[in-house]
């Protein structure tokens, strides 16, 4: 039982150790619109897929080959861009904050009763699907390539007792990995320099991250080949 611990203890840390300084980012962001509970649920379903899946390989299933998972690598690019957009956005409102500010006061009084309305629906409606937690866990799964390579031989071995105890200590490992990325992301240098450059750092590393995925996974070379073909 011991050496199943450290055996799914070295696993965890040694395929999500990028995972902290993501996690750090997502926590960077937290306002009105995407919460703590949001990032640290976000990561459990990432991470709770990614190791059902690896169940399953290990199985002998083979649900998509590791090709077509690289074209997850589109989501954190599509978030790269998204970032660097909503922030150019946000400062040509800036430019314009008093007409806003009048725009908006008048707006709230006439749309004060669909708001009234609209406050009973929406909760309701995020709490089945909420946008952040679909973010959190889009990422973490795209991420995910090089955990599935090694969890598969890992179950593989495994009985089903050595199985639940694995499932049991990535369970608490998720934990201590949001823990240590909240801390980091409220650590004062690291919180100040993010704020400042958040929207540069951002952008480049979300885009980069599904770069890396695309490349990784091999989804560049499989197109390359699929348009080479084509062309031939």
């Amino acid at each position: 039982m011991f050496s199943t611990v450290i055996t799914a203890f070295v696993s965890f840390a040694s395929t999500n150790i990028d995972d902290i300084f993501v996690l750090m980012l997502f926590f960077s962001q937290i306002n009105h619109v995407m919460k703590k509970g949001h990032i640290i649920l976000g990561q459990y379903i990432g991470i709770g897929v990614l190791t059902a899946v690896s169940i399953i390989g290990a199985l002998g299933v083979s649900l998509i080959p590791n090709e077509y998972v690289g074209f997850l690598g589109i989501v954190p690019i599509y978030l790269g861009i998204k970032a660097y957009f909503e922030h150019k956005k946000e400062r040509m409102d800036q430019t314009n904050a008093g007409q806003q500010e009048a725009q908006d006061h008048d707006n709230n009084k006439l749309e004060e009763p669909t708001s009234m309305q609209e406050s009973h629906i929406i909760p309701v409606m995020k709490g089945f699907v909420n946008p952040s937690v679909v973010k959190v866990a889009s990422v973490t799964i795209a991420n995910g390539g090089d955990n599935i390579g090694i969890y598969i031989p890992l179950f593989t071995s495994m009985n089903f007792i050595d199985i639940m105890i694995t499932v049991a200590v990535f369970i608490l490992l998720i934990g201590l990995w949001c823990f240590i990325g909240l801390r980091l992301a409220e650590y004062p240098f690291v919180q100040k320099n993010i704020e400042i450059n958040k929207h540069v750092f951002i952008p480049i590393i979300f885009i980069g991250l599904g770069i890396f995925i695309l490349i990784e996974s091999g989804t560049i070379t499989y197109i390359y080949k699929k348009v080479l073909s084509g062309w031939l």
